[in-house]
């Protein structure tokens, strides 16, 4: 009991955060296993043991992602809201009108935008956070089935507690991170598909740790008893270390023990394991942290403008409220010691804080000059926009639709169109100063084909390795002297033969892939055969094979059972090409005559399109990889040799798999050769990572034709194999398993062990894979150049490689220079920089192009001076290239770039889990969705499907989302200043004694819904460039460069204009109502307009104004556009005769106006006293008519002078600088261009006066 009690608190009772400690500890299963009462004998329940780093208490297996309960909800949001400071600015006028005794304008105008905001905002994030909690329920009540006395139990993801085992069927998702106890397979071997982590829908193995992998039943994993040590939980989805303890029996756990959750188990009958991290402790859990929100220059912008009229604000209360105790006609004079307007009432005496009315009987304080400054605010806090956040939030999200839903960036072959992940970002596609492109996937196709190899520093193209017949293995039987002739006649020695075949078997070795089966190909009868070299009792030989089997030959030798490890196939892509014979089950080495041709395709799964590549290749080469075979608890790699014109099949067992990593950048496998009895390593990677570690094999020569490869673009990977004797490789497995049960710097002593085995090998050769470039991607750069754009590209690849691709894709140019800062030291990178500097200093036409790599990259950037420099040398370059670049290094140049003192606009795209970090860094990350998983859509603000469709969304949408953001900006702002500056005169005008121009219901409908809808319309449609224009010139593009179009200068352009527009309305009205002779231009109908009339007049004329004033901003005019502005002004009307026409029953007045009209006969009165019938009387004047159509036209000609001028002054200055341009250049220049590729050597390149033309004519090959 006290045991259970200890458990339970052992793993339930705390929610303590796991960030505190370093390691965890897991105690599962109830039974003894035979040891009675001596539970701690062992230490595995002792709690006091332990270090104090150690957690031992867990949280639950809930899931939220939901950010409010029904309970918080109302107040976090409105907590969140009103942290924004425009929001809280509005809140704190609102307060203030509402507080002061005599408000100039009815609160109204204030509380109800606000509140129509808010409820807006909360109705939007109210119903995300719905989404959010249906889809936690989802998760945290999905069945599963939980292990509990040997049963297996019904219940909900929630309920799953740390060190509970949970049983996983086929299919289905694992509900947490998960040790594997053991699978429906003996050998412990399981599948798992990680799209849901990774995107990547190839199957990957995971395995039951050894000490519970022939547990087969509920019953046996729940007599087992243990504690699992393992690591803190963390985000690292490639990393995981730990231990299982079970009695003294210890056994290391790494990722192939773990399962995550969300994954999904795939051709395993089912899975046990055992929850090591639950709820927000899992992996996936870690890594759905929200990153730093981006801001859009547009946003920032804005702000600064907002701060800008909160001084503008204050400045005008401040000045009203002084002017009103200075030249006010409250402050009267006294004349012989009597009142000058005896009238007006008593003198108004004024402190420092509140002013003091002397009555002739008796004083009164009050704090007047408080009020009337308040007064002023409530007056004038109106030209601050309100309602442009919540239009300019529904602007971006309804526009980021409009590239959701253009077809032309749709993939016809996947059908995948574009995605918006951050509508937030849309205009920052139109200020894009640096992009930063990766390579593999992105600018190429990712799509491997196989080209070349060498083989014994002898180059062999793919079409020489198909022709080559072999027969020199000492295997096979030579029948004609043919054989030593290729299809061509060309001679081959038998000794090369033997290389190739050798290199062929490494290729179809050393490898992860895995091979499966079609849905649509049965599953054969078991075939049985005989080996000579097994040595064991007499089995049966079942295979589960794609292949189609012939008839074997008779043999007498035996062979152990075996049985095909069968893959599934429902996420496999087919290989290209079929193998010119089918092999068929026959004993190693051993011949068979009898197969069939031309009717078998064999399906490789692989994480890696480099090695399926290779793969399918060897296929085709006649050494294909036929898959893994399981015998008596091992692993055998089966190939099919059919390079003989015969079949052959060969075993060899798999010792060890030794992965690939980014440090060691290769992988190798330790395998047993069945027939000879010998261990032999094979080993394949990056040449400088391999060729160093060969003592023998044709250095030199491979290097030569590494460097060959890589200057036509292709991939490179070197090849290596070595004979490792008995007690070498049990010295090896020996360390390697000690180093594996390391809890601490497991990874770094795992590859110490691996370093040593990985050494004294002998070259074989290197492979050559062709990336095909995507198409348009030479188009799109030379675009992105055009447009003002620089790109840089990041890749991992060797710098001849990043090179030819840069030039195929027309990144560099043979114009360019090409500054090279590859291979730099500490002591020589300042100087080479100064070098560059001075040279690019240099007054010349030359283009200049730069590369550097990564070793060189890791001294800049730990250097501010050299970052500096770094900089300075790359913004002057058209093209720069960083090649051997890690993950890290991607995202530290992108900020390096971001932060500088110009601080350009950056964006980053890539299609990997590698890209992830620059595409997070960037300004604007943009995800393309290539063959290496979603991981970086998932992270990308804008995503699509191919690399060409970057022009369309950056040229076109990009330039439309930027200039019609901007306007909209701007716009706002001008529309408010134009109307409501008028506030301002009019108080000049009444002394100012805090007297409003306007009604309320004017003031609270302006930017609500008189001058709302055309903006909206037009920032979601306008096309001041139309698309054909903008892709065929991309130099439009580079026009609003540095956020041109929200400039102080073109703020203050659009302020003028407001102010003028403000100014002619104004004091034309007021010369409208001036005293004129004959009673002035305001007589209608016997009966003079007045102050009311005025205010509405103007009011009318400004609406009018404003929505007019977009048909002539807009370039390209629309129905809706129209529509919505002759609907604005005509529902102004129409409204305002309404509401100017309203009359409510006397019993309603009373009840809710205070109206005091008891034993009146009145049986209705106005809803507005102050503006019943205006606009009436206002309409039938023909004089307002002709006056408001006067105003207009007066205030609109200054703008269309400005645009005319504007639009002529540009084509002046552009026609100027042509000329002068011109006048430099001399008709015939020739210069020398340098440049390193395609086998060019520096040669003299003509080019005609305009700068156009090259004449190739005297360009040789070298």
């Amino acid at each position: 009991m006290e045991f259970k009690k200890r458990k339970q608190k052992f793993r339930f009772s705390s929610k303590k955060s796991a960030r505190w400690f370093k390691k965890r500890v897991v105690v599962f299963g109830s039974g003894n296993n035979g040891k009675g009462g001596e539970e701690d004998g062992d230490g595995i329940h002792d709690t006091h043991q332990l270090d104090p780093d150690t957690q031992v208490e867990f949280c639950d297996n809930t899931i939220r992602s939901a950010k409010y309960t029904i309970f918080t909800f109302w107040f976090l949001n409105l907590f969140e809201q009103f942290r924004r400071v425009a929001n809280f600015y509005f809140l704190i006028v609102a307060v203030v009108q509402l507080s002061l005794p005599s408000p100039p304008v009815s609160p109204f105008t204030s509380v109800f935008p606000l509140v129509f905001v808010v409820i807006v905002t909360m109705i939007k994030q109210g119903y995300e956070d719905i989404c959010r909690h249906r889809s936690d329920r989802e998760i945290n009540l999905a069945p599963v089935n939980l292990v509990i006395d040997g049963k297996d139990k019904n219940s909900k993801s929630k309920d799953i507690k740390v060190g509970d085992i949970v049983l996983v069927k086929m299919n289905e998702t694992f509900p947490a991170d998960l040790v594997v106890l053991a699978t429906s397979s003996p050998s412990g071997k399981g599948y798992v598909m990680t799209a849901n982590l990774d995107g990547e829908t190839n199957l990957k193995p995971v395995f039951a740790t050894k000490l519970t992998k022939q547990c087969q039943s509920g019953e046996e994993i729940s007599s087992l008893y243990g504690k699992i040590e393992c690591e803190s939980p963390n985000p690292n989805l490639n990393n995981f270390t730990g231990r299982i303890r079970m009695g003294v029996e210890v056994a290391a756990l790494n990722l192939e023990n773990l399962v995550l959750r969300g994954t999904k188990l795939r051709n395993t009958e089912y899975v046990y394991g055992c929850a090591v991290y639950t709820g927000r402790d899992t992996k996936m859990s870690k890594n759905s942290k929200i990153t730093a929100n981006k801001f859009s220059t547009v946003e920032k912008s804005m702000n600064k403008f907002l701060l800008f009229f909160m001084g503008l604000l204050i400045f005008e209360i401040v000045f009203s409220t002084t002017m009103k105790y200075i030249v006010g006609i409250d402050v009267q004079e006294k004349s012989d010691d009597a009142l000058k307007h005896w009238y007006l009432g008593s003198v108004l005496e004024i402190t420092a804080l509140r002013a003091n009315y002397l009555y002739l009987s008796k004083g009164r304080f009050d704090f007047q000059v408080t009020e009337d400054f308040f007064s002023y605010l409530v007056i004038y806090n109106y030209i601050i926009p309100i309602s442009l956040y919540v239009t300019l939030e529904f602007q971006k999200f309804v526009g980021s639709l409009f590239l959701v839903w253009d077809k032309d960036l749709v993939d016809p072959v996947t059908l995948e169109g574009p995605k918006c992940n951050s509508s937030d970002l849309n205009e920052e596609l139109g200020q894009i100063e640096v992009l930063f492109s990766d390579k593999t996937g992105t600018l190429t196709e990712n799509i491997m084909i196989f080209k070349e190899a060498s083989i014994r520093g002898r180059k062999y193209k793919y079409e020489e390795l198909l022709q080559i017949v072999d027969h020199s293995d000492s295997s096979f039987t030579l029948n004609t002297e043919d054989s030593l002739f290729d299809s061509n006649g060309s001679y081959r020695d038998p000794m090369d033969e033997s290389d190739i075949l050798q290199f062929l078997r490494a290729i179809a070795l050393c490898h992860t892939v895995q091979v499966g089966r079609t849905a649509d190909q049965p599953k054969p009868e078991p075939i049985h055969a005989m080996s000579n070299r097994l040595g064991l009792p007499k089995p049966k030989l079942k295979f589960k094979t794609p292949l189609r089997i012939g008839k074997n030959k008779s043999d007498t030798k035996q062979v152990s059972q075996f049985q095909f490890i069968d893959i599934p196939l429902d996420t496999a892509v087919s290989s290209s090409g079929n193998p010119a014979v089918t092999p068929a089950a026959t004993p190693c080495g051993q011949e068979n005559s009898a197969f069939e041709s031309d009717e078998i395709e064999i399906i490789y799964n692989a994480a890696s399109p480099d090695e399926k590549a290779l793969v399918e290749a060897c296929l085709k080469f006649g050494v294909g990889f036929a898959g893994e075979v399981e015998a008596d608890n091992k692993n055998y790699f089966t190939i099919d040799e059919t390079r003989s014109g015969s079949h052959a099949k060969r075993y060899y067992e798999k010792l060890q798999v030794l992965e690939f990593d980014s440090t060691r950048k290769r992988m190798s496998v330790i395998l047993r050769d069945v027939d000879k009895d010998e261990i032999i390593l094979f080993t394949k990677g990056a040449e400088s990572s391999i060729i160093p570690r060969c003592k023998d094999g044709p250095v030199l020569e491979t290097n030569q034709h590494i460097d060959e490869y890589a200057l036509v673009g292709l991939r490179t990977l070197a090849v290596a194999t070595r004979q490792i004797s008995e007690q070498e490789y049990n010295i090896f497995n020996m360390k390697l398993a000690e180093a594996a049960q390391s809890l601490e710097s497991r990874e770094a002593k795992i590859r110490e062990v691996y370093d040593v085995i990985e050494n004294e090998m002998v070259l074989l050769g290197a492979t050559a894979v062709e990336d095909k470039l995507q198409d348009g991607v030479k188009d799109t750069l030379e675009k992105m150049s055009a447009a003002g754009i620089l790109v840089w590209i990041l890749t991992g690849d060797k710098k001849e490689t990043a090179v030819n691709i840069s030039y195929s894709c027309g990144h560099l140019q043979p114009r360019h220079r090409l500054l090279d800062l590859t291979g730099q030291t500490s002591m020589s990178i300042k100087s080479t920089m100064e070098l560059f500097i001075s040279k690019l200093a240099e007054p010349t036409n030359e283009d200049f192009g730069l590369i550097v790599d990564g070793q060189a990259l890791a001294i800049i950037l730990a250097d501010q001076e050299y970052k500096n420099i770094f900089f300075e040398i790359s913004m002057k370059c058209e093209s720069v290239i960083c090649c051997r670049m890690s993950p890290l290094q991607k995202s530290e140049v992108v900020s390096m770039v971001k932060n500088s003192k110009l601080a350009p606009t950056t964006a980053a795209i890539g299609d990997g889990g590698n890209d992830v970090a620059m595409i997070q860094e960037a300004h604007v990350g943009l995800g393309i969705m290539g063959k290496e998983g979603r991981a970086a859509v998932r992270a990308a603000d804008f995503a699509f499907p191919k690399f060409k469709h970057l022009q369309k969304v950056v040229l076109v949408h990009g330039h439309w989302y930027y200039y019609r953001v901007s306007l909209l900006v701007q716009y706002f702002f001008y529309k408010n200043v134009a109307c409501f500056s008028c506030q301002q005169y009019y108080a000049i005008f009444n002394s100012f004694s805090t007297q409003t121009v306007f009604d309320s219901l004017s003031l609270t409908l302006y930017n609500i819904c008189y001058t709302s809808l055309p903006i909206f319309l037009f920032s979601l449609m306008e096309q001041n460039i139309d698309k054909a224009r903008l892709l065929e010139n991309p130099s439009f593009y580079r026009r609003h460069f540095r956020n041109k179009l929200l400039s102080w200068r073109e703020f203050f352009l659009w302020f003028s204009q407001a102010l003028w527009h403000s100014l002619v309305f104004f004091f034309g009205w007021m010369l409208f109502w001036s005293d004129l002779q004959y009673g002035g231009l305001n007589y209608t109908l016997g009966v003079n307009l007045d102050l009311v009339s005025f205010g509405t007049a103007m009011y009318a004329s400004i609406v009018t104004l404003v929505n007019l004033r977009l048909l002539f901003q807009s370039r390209s005019w629309n129905i809706f556009l129209i529509l919505s502005i002759l609907g604005s002004i005509l529902f102004y009307i129409a409204f305002t005769i309404t509401e100017h026409s309203i009359s409510i029953p006397v019993s309603l007045a009373s009840t809710f106006l205070n109206y005091n009209l008891e034993g009146s006969e009145v049986s209705s009165v106005p809803l507005d006293g102050s503006t019943y019938w205006v606009y009436h009387h206002v309409l039938s004047s023909p004089g307002v008519w002709l006056f408001t159509l006067l105003l207009l036209v007066v205030a609109i000609s200054p703008d269309v002078v400005i645009r005319i001028f504007r639009k002529h002054w540009a084509i002046i200055l552009e026609a100027r600088s042509t000329k002068k341009k011109r006048q430099e250049e001399s008709k015939d220049k020739i210069f020398s261009l340098s440049f390193v590729n395609k086998g060019y050597s520096s040669e003299k390149v003509y080019i005609e006066a305009d700068g156009n033309q090259i004449n190739h004519s005297n360009i040789t090959r070298l």
